[in-house]
């Protein structure tokens, strides 16, 4: 079991080089961070196949969709960087050698996170800034501004022994909140 303090979870504010939370003056030691754990190399945050058999029966796309986001390691914020990645456990894998490639980031249990950062060109029939979550039949595409904002995504299930498309959920973001959805 791995036990990583994540202080951008917290709310106690800044964290100064000696591992400590300023907020009011006062100095409050690591441990009240709540900490991020993985366990026997699964991933922090990751969609499974009880998530995907919940939204696959949830008659509500909003909240399937909803509750998929919630659990998904790219939800509605902001496009992650590396080290937030590496937080929930997802480590780099490899990229390719040319001007805008992807870079892939794996979990131990499975999961595949691309980031296509928005240095290709169009050329290369790549998207500005899109992130790719794959885990099993679970398949989730966000689309970014290039500010990093979350812009819209993509959500595919796949059907488990056929491999068609089961379930696709499109929406739009705006303010890090699901602005409209179609199923």
């Amino acid at each position: 079991m791995t036990i990583d303090f994540n202080p951008e979870v917290s709310n106690l504010g800044k964290v100064n080089s000696a591992g400590e939370a300023k907020q009011s003056g006062k100095t409050n030691k690591t441990d009240n961070f709540i900490p991020l754990i993985t366990m026997n190399g699964d991933s922090f945050k990751k969609i499974t196949e009880n998530d995907i058999e919940n939204a696959v029966n949830e008659p509500s796309s909003l909240k399937a969709a909803k509750s998929l986001l919630a659990n998904s390691p790219i939800g509605l914020n902001d496009m992650p960087d590396k080290e937030t990645l590496e937080k929930m456990g997802y480590s780099f894998a490899a990229t390719a050698m040319h001007m805008g490639a992807p870079m892939v980031y794996k979990s131990p249990d499975g999961g595949t996170i691309t980031v296509y950062n928005g240095n290709g060109t169009a050329e290369m029939g790549e998207d500005k800034r899109k992130i790719v979550y794959q885990n099993g039949r679970y398949t989730q595409e966000m689309y970014y501004d290039d500010n990093g904002k979350l812009t819209a995504g993509k959500i595919i299930i796949k059907d488990n022994i056929a491999g068609f498309t089961e379930v696709q959920y499109d929406f739009t973001v705006k303010d890090n909140k699901l602005a409209s959805i179609i199923k």
